[in-house]
């Protein structure tokens, strides 16, 4: 396993369980104690979490959510592969809504000039939408979160719902067979509304977010219409994927 797929999955361990020990970090992940605890000291360095006499708790509310200049440099090459197969699905002329992922500005990039109507909540987006020429950009209205730069909140919400797109960009923090989760209520909400405003739903998750969960659940796995991801689920996901029609495209098809 690489570090950066331990130190995400320990991440979402003590996430889940607010509170966890060295040995079970060490089962969950087949490493030594003492490649548990150099990860935790990165972790604890981060300010992500605090190591406790035998373990480690969450931060805070937030503390396993990296910022905005953080996430969007985690698993670049796999994020980069899963864009460009995104953009192959968006059509030219259509309506898109693109959510605040670091995934989805990947698509962004490699849409280039095309051109599409654009909506989204997030303001690094948009300023990435604006460069496309070809592009018309609606930026949502709401409170905006100072470290993730998105915009949510009842305004959000109420605006989305004047929406009918052709696609939803949806990047994905963790997903399974009882739906789609993230980690705050807050983001989840907007995430929520915008499947809803979507004729084909389209989900962005590298293979670190499949058969994970998160604190609140956006949707069930049968308002998705697409997953991209970069490595083949396990025999129950695809079973699941199979029965709710969602249907899978993996990037390692491109090589």
């Amino acid at each position: 396993m690489l570090i950066e797929d331990r130190l995400e999955k320990i991440k979402k361990i003590i996430q889940e369980n607010k509170s966890v020990s060295i040995e079970t970090l060490v089962a969950r992940t087949g490493v030594s104690k003492d490649t548990v605890r150099r990860d935790l000291i990165r972790l604890e360095q981060d300010n992500i979490i605090k190591r406790t006499h035998g373990g480690a708790v969450v931060n805070n509310r937030d503390a396993l959510i990296f910022d905005y200049k953080a996430r969007s440099g985690t698993l670049n090459p796999v994020k980069e592969s899963i864009a460009e197969q995104a953009a192959r699905l968006i059509n030219d002329n259509t309506s898109v809504i693109f959510d605040a992922s670091t995934t989805v500005e990947s698509v962004i990039r490699q849409l280039g000039d095309r051109p599409v109507r654009a909506i989204t909540n997030s303001l690094t987006n948009a300023s990435q939408l604006a460069k496309n020429k070809a592009c018309e950009v609606k930026l949502l209205p709401g409170t905006l979160h100072k470290e993730q730069l998105f915009l949510f909140g009842g305004e959000t919400i109420q605006k989305l719902a004047e929406y009918h797109v052709d696609y939803v960009l949806l990047g994905i923090f963790a997903i399974s067979e009882k739906g789609v989760f993230i980690h705050t209520e807050e983001e989840g909400l907007v995430k929520r509304q915008m499947v809803l405003q979507g004729t084909k739903v389209i989900a962005l998750a590298d293979h670190t977010k499949i058969n994970t969960t998160g604190f609140f659940k956006v949707c069930d796995l049968s308002q998705i219409d697409v997953l991209i991801t970069d490595s083949r689920p396990d025999d129950n996901f695809m079973k699941a994927l199979k029965e709710h029609d969602v249907e899978l495209i993996l990037t390692t098809t491109l090589t």
